[in-house]
């Protein structure tokens, strides 16, 4: 969840909801958390019998910044692309689906985090990064930069994942 602040701060929130159920096995909810266009590939293709792991809070995070950036709300275009001349279908990535938002961000200020967004949208949930990762990238870059942040924010984050 992207919680907003009354004077508009975005605080993120829910991350380690996963973490109440067994890690030694997926839990199905009877209904796909969350937005549509922020949800990932798998549990859009699971219906009502979504398997919830972490990876899909990593890649509706990943979502959140890409869409943050680019100031614009995600419509992603559509999972398959038909080649014009031999009319084969071609499955395209979720970064290739979002890449206008991607070309959006302005690179001198964010473009930095596009490798991390990219890492966070990979189709295949075993292949997105960390949470924890996406947290210490973060922390590296306020701390690199010199960014004024709530401290809190960061801790609480790496906090609640733990």
């Amino acid at each position: 969840s992207v919680l907003l602040s009354k004077w508009l701060e975005g605080k993120v929130g829910d991350l380690g909801t996963t973490r109440l159920v067994d890690p030694r096995r997926q839990s199905r909810m009877t209904k796909a958390p969350g937005t549509v266009d922020f949800m990932p590939p798998e549990a859009l293709a699971a219906g009502d019998n979504v398997r919830y792991g972490r990876e899909l809070d990593v890649f509706s995070f990943g979502c959140v910044m890409l869409h943050t950036l680019s100031h614009e709300w995600p419509t992603p275009s559509e999972p398959v692309v038909t080649d014009p001349v031999t009319f084969e279908m071609k499955a395209r990535s979720e970064v290739e689906r979002r890449s206008s938002y991607f070309a959006k961000i302005d690179r001198s200020r964010s473009g930095v985090l596009i490798p991390l967004i990219e890492s966070c949208l990979s189709n295949i949930p075993k292949n997105r990064t960390s949470i924890v990762r996406v947290c210490d990238k973060l922390e590296s870059l306020v701390d690199r930069e010199h960014v004024p942040t709530d401290d809190l924010t960061v801790s609480a984050l790496q906090e609640e994942v733990e």
